[in-house]
């Protein structure tokens, strides 16, 4: 009997010395710095586990010029903050009224950081189930708007963004090729009636560029015999502003 007490002592002590060692070792792993811990402050709900695990991580992303671009939230609001090098911070999306209904598709109706050009950061934003989103360029240096831009045509599939923006024109006759950090546009005339849909930018099969030549394959038509045309973009002939006629011919506009 004395015996039988003591293994069952035994196992109770190894239990208990593995569930001590777990936790040690979980906090040997869980190394914050001074730093890493002023960012994740405020990440998360203590009253509501859904909203900690299914809003943001909460990740810093570093810029070029050293400024820091991080999200935080808590129970009542989350907020993207843009911190420059001399500590100086920003918000520059919020969302407090609806956070309890929206929290779990920040991701999609929140600012998602998509690419950092020399002055500019590149935003997607307000993206519905299945609709067109809006991109918006942020001042670096400032955080402040800059422009809203709406839909972009770019390639969904891989999500590559280039040193350029391509977007339709306010009267939809033609395409624009915009250089951010140059300031400069091009603009590509096109067949208006081919772009008819609700979301014109989703035509685009294939998106590329390469040795400086922009590449747009796009279908139009009959969804049932849809038709395949290219347009091809020669960069380097760029001046001021081009004009480019449906033959690929460039003049200077």
């Amino acid at each position: 009997m004395k015996k039988n007490k003591h293994i069952i002592f035994l196992i109770a002590g190894l239990i208990f010395s593995c569930r001590q060692h777990d936790k040690s070792s979980g906090n040997s792993t869980t190394t914050i710095t001074q730093e890493e811990n002023q960012f994740k402050t405020n990440c998360g709900c203590e009253t509501d586990s859904l909203k900690t695990e299914n809003t943001t991580n909460c990740d810093t992303t570093f810029l070029r010029n050293e400024s820091k671009l991080y999200y935080q939230f808590n129970c009542d609001s989350i907020w993207l903050t843009l911190e420059n090098l001399k500590g100086l911070k920003r918000i520059i999306y919020v969302e407090k009224d609806n956070f309890d209904e929206f929290y779990g598709i920040q991701w999609r109706i929140g600012y998602k950081f998509i690419k950092e050009y020399n002055k500019y950061l590149l935003f997607r934003s307000g993206c519905p189930a299945n609709g067109p989103c809006n991109f918006v360029l942020i001042d670096k240096t400032t955080g402040e708007l800059n422009r809203v831009l709406g839909e972009l045509i770019y390639d969904h599939e891989n999500n590559v963004f280039y040193d350029f923006l391509l977007y339709f024109s306010t009267t939809d006759d033609s395409i624009i090729v915009d250089f951010i950090d140059l300031n400069k546009q091009m603009k590509i005339t096109i067949d208006k009636s081919h772009f008819t849909t609700v979301t014109p930018e989703y035509n685009f099969e294939k998106i590329s560029f390469s040795k400086g030549i922009i590449t747009l394959t796009y279908f139009y038509g009959d969804n049932n015999n849809p038709k395949l045309k290219t347009i091809s973009v020669d960069t380097k002939k760029y001046s001021h502003q081009y004009v480019i006629g449906s033959s690929g011919t460039v003049g200077i506009d």
